[in-house]
C-alpha cells in the first residue's frame, strides 16, 4: 500500500469506452483502440504550420532580396540610359553591364548593352556585342529589334550582304509597340543604307514599297519625297508630295519640294506655282527663293517651250548665245587661260609672258605647238558660230536654233566644273543642258 506522501498514479478516460486508462498509455486496455491520437494530430498541425510559417518567412526574405536586386538593375539601367542619350558609351556600357549582374536574364538589358558596346566601336567591343546579339537572335529570331541592331552592327563591320538581309527581317519582324512605325523607319534606313552603298535601284525599289504602304504620317512623306529625288524619281515624288500636301496643303517644304520634281522632269510653269506657294507659306525659305528665280529665268530663256513663236525662240537662242560666250570669256579669265592662243597661259599681271631663261622665240613656239584646251575650242567654234547666232540669222535658218543651243549646252557643262560661281542666266541654261541630257533621244 502506498505511503501518505505518495501520490496516486494520473488516471484518464479512453474516448472511445470511457474505460480509465494510465495517462501514459497509447492505447485502452479495455477496447484497444488509440487514446493519443488527438494529441498526435494536434502535434502534427503544430509542426505544420511552424514549417510553412518558417518557408513563408524565407520566401519573404528572398522576395526582398530579389527585389532589391530589381530595384538596383532598375537604376543601374536608367544610368546607362542618361549615358546613351549622352553619347558617352563607355558608361553606358558598365551600367549596363551591373544593371544584368543584378537581373540576368532580361533580355532589354542585353539589348542595350549590345548598342552601347557598338557605339565605343573598338573591335573588342563589336565583337561582344554581336555575341550578345546572335544569342538574342537565337532565341527569338523573328524579332524586329534585334534584327535592326544586327543590321546596324553588319553596315558597322562593312558586311553589306548580311546587313541587308537583317534589314530585311526588321522589316518583316516582330515588334512590341506600334509595329508599322518601326517598319516604315527600318525600310527607310534600309533605303538610305543601299544608297549609301551606291545602289540606287535598290533604294528606289526600298522607296517604292514604301509609297504603296502609304505612310500617313508628314514626316515620313516629307522624306519619302526627298529621298525619291536623291534617286532621280521625280515623278514618283511627286507622288508623295502630293499625298502630304492633300492633309497639309500649308505645308512650305512639301511645296519646295514640288517644285524641285517638276525642274527635274522639265514642267517649268508648275515649278514656279510650286515654288512660289513655298515662299508664300514660308517667306524665309531661301532655298524656295532662289528656286522661284530659277524657275522664273527658264520661263524667260528657254526657246523650247511649246507655243512660242519662231521670232520668240530666234531672239531666246540669240540672248542665250551671248550668255554663254560671256561665260566661257569670264572662266578663261578667272582660269588664266588665254582663249587666242591656243595652249597659252594668259600674261601675268607684271606682263611678262615669258619665263626666265626662255627666249620669245621659244615662247611662241611652244604655244602654237601645244594642243588646245576645252575652252580654247569652244573658243574657237563660238567665234566661228558669231555671225549666225544673231537672232536675225536664226529666224532666216530656224533649223540653226537647236544646234546653236547644243552649243550654248556645251559652254555651260564646260565651265561649271571650272568656274561654280554663275549667274542666275547661267544657272539656267546649265539647269536646260542636263535636261537635255536626261532626255531620252
Amino acid at each position: 500500500m502506498p505511503s501518505a506522501t505518495q501520490s496516486a498514479p494520473a488516471i484518464a478516460h479512453c474516448p472511445h469506452c470511457a474505460a480509465e486508462v494510465p495517462v501514459d498509455a497509447d492505447r485502452c486496455s479495455s477496447c484497444g483502440r488509440l487514446v493519443r491520437e488527438r494529441s498526435a494530430r494536434i502535434t502534427l498541425a503544430i509542426t505544420l504550420l511552424l514549417i510553412f510559417a518558417a518557408i513563408a518567412l524565407t520566401q519573404s526574405f528572398v522576395n526582398l532580396h530579389r527585389q532589391t536586386e530589381m530595384g538596383l538593375a532598375r537604376r543601374w539601367f536608367a544610368r546607362g540610359e542618361q549615358a546613351m542619350q549622352a553619347h558617352l558609351y563607355k558608361f553606358a556600357s558598365d551600367a549596363y553591364r551591373t544593371a544584368l549582374n543584378y537581373d540576368r536574364e532580361n533580355e532589354q538589358y542585353r539589348l542595350r548593352l549590345a548598342q552601347a558596346l557598338m557605339g565605343e566601336g573598338s573591335r573588342a567591343a563589336v565583337a561582344e556585342a554581336r555575341a550578345h546579339l546572335l544569342s538574342l537572335w537565337e532565341e527569338e529570331p523573328a524579332n524586329g529589334e534585334v534584327n535592326l541592331t544586327l543590321a546596324r552592327l553588319e553596315a558597322q563591320r562593312q558586311h553589306s550582304s548580311d546587313a541587308i538581309r537583317y534589314y530585311n527581317d526588321a522589316i518583316n519582324g516582330v515588334w512590341q509597340d506600334d509595329p508599322r512605325k518601326h517598319r516604315t523607319e527600318a525600310r527607310f534606313e534600309l533605303a538610305h543604307y543601299l544608297m549609301q552603298q551606291h545602289n540606287p535601284a535598290r533604294a528606289q525599289a526600298e522607296l517604292l514599297a514604301l509609297l504603296a504602304d502609304a505612310p500617313s504620317d508628314p514626316a515620313d512623306q516629307l522624306l519619302l519625297g526627298q529621298m525619291l529625288l536623291r534617286v532621280n524619281d521625280s515623278q514618283h515624288a511627286l507622288q508623295a508630295y502630293s499625298a502630304l500636301l492633300a492633309s497639309h496643303p500649308d505645308n512650305a517644304q512639301a511645296w519646295l519640294g514640288s517644285g524641285q520634281a517638276y525642274l527635274a522632269l522639265g514642267n517649268y510653269a508648275e515649278a514656279e506655282h510650286a515654288s512660289a506657294r513655298a515662299v508664300e507659306h514660308d517667306s524665309q525659305l531661301e532655298a524656295a527663293r532662289s528656286q522661284l528665280d530659277l524657275a522664273r529665268e527658264l520661263l524667260r530663256i528657254d526657246p523650247a517651250q511649246r507655243g512660242l513663236p519662231l521670232a520668240e525662240r530666234a531672239d531666246r537662242t540669240a540672248s542665250n548665245f551671248e550668255a554663254a560666250f560671256k561665260r566661257l570669256n569670264e572662266c578663261a579669265i578667272e582660269q588664266k587661260v588665254n582663249l587666242a592662243v591656243p595652249g597659252a597661259a594668259a600674261p601675268s599681271s607684271s606682263g611678262n609672258a615669258t619665263t626666265a631663261g626662255t627666249s620669245p622665240t621659244t615662247a611662241a613656239t611652244a604655244n602654237s605647238t601645244a594642243a588646245p584646251g576645252p575652252l580654247q575650242l569652244l573658243y574657237t567654234s563660238g567665234s566661228q558660230k558669231q555671225a549666225d547666232a544673231t537672232a536675225k540669222a536664226l529666224r532666216k535658218n530656224p533649223d540653226g536654233i537647236e544646234p546653236m543651243m547644243q552649243y550654248v549646252f556645251e559652254v555651260e557643262q564646260a565651265t561649271a566644273p571650272l568656274c561654280p560661281n554663275m549667274s542666275l542666266t547661267d544657272r539656267a541654261l546649265l539647269t536646260l543642258a542636263q535636261h537635255e541630257s536626261e532626255s531620252p533621244k
